[in-house]
């Protein structure tokens, strides 16, 4: 990708544009419909019931089964799904804005720009699953555009800096912990400055009644110890 960005800046310039054409137009809100979708899609292939975790964590806590609420540090939204874990097709589409390997008609997610969603929340996202895991960061591309020749280095800084996210990962950090227990897949966002955290679990949880009227799984949310759950099978 880094090499297509050198070679055509006019990729670059497509890239950065895409990503930010589905923030604005309304993706940045929809994090939870997205997720749930991909969550009720997994666990349509691996033919089991569906389950959705939500919990804010501090992202120091090095433990995904660890409290909610600990010390001080960067507060991170994680959301743990059951059903097939992420493999090197559903990296591929993560990485691509446009493709997507879901192909059953029953599938609920159509796209793979859906995970675009979640960069309403970070620009910092991580996947960790029970076969590996991924990152995506917007510090890093940055990093990687700025050190190449060409034009590419010099449209980052007419968008201030800002590259498109979902373009380049990076394998996960040898400290990251794997996914609670019961479940396969978890995607961690570090909540960006002058996001509330608790309003983005508040306002998961008010929208949960309506996705289990879609979607055919369970949920559970997590915030200062006490745990909310609710249900809908198949």
């Amino acid at each position: 990708m880094l090499a297509a960005w050198a070679d055509s800046p006019t990729r670059f310039r497509e890239d950065a544009n895409t990503e930010e054409d589905l923030l604005l137009g309304g993706y940045a809100d929809r994090w939870l419909v997205e997720l749930a979708q991909n969550a009720a899609d997994a666990a349509q292939r691996a033919g089991e019931p569906g389950r959705l975790l939500v919990r804010l964590v501090r992202g120091g806590s090095g433990s995904a089964d660890g409290p909610a609420d600990g010390p001080a540090g960067p507060v991170e939204l994680w959301v743990a799904n059951t059903g097939a874990p992420l493999d090197a097709d559903g990296v591929a589409a993560l990485a691509s804005l446009r493709a997507s390997t879901k192909r059953d008609s029953a599938a609920v997610g159509r796209f793979g720009v859906g995970f675009a969603a979640v960069l309403g929340v970070t620009g910092e996202p991580r996947i960790a699953s029970s076969t590996g895991g991924v990152a995506f960061s917007a510090t890093r591309t940055a990093a990687e555009v700025a050190a190449l020749p060409g034009p590419a280095a010099d449209e980052l800084r007419r968008r201030d800096g800002r590259p498109p996210v979902l373009r380049l990962c990076w394998p996960l950090g040898p400290g990251e912990p794997a996914p609670p227990t019961g479940y396969q897949t978890e995607v961690r966002l570090p909540v960006g400055v002058g996001t509330d955290p608790g309003e983005l679990l508040a306002g998961a949880r008010a929208a949960a009644a309506d996705l289990l009227l879609a979607l055919p799984c369970s949920w559970r949310s997590r915030s200062r110890g006490t745990w909310r759950t609710a249900a809908r099978t198949m």
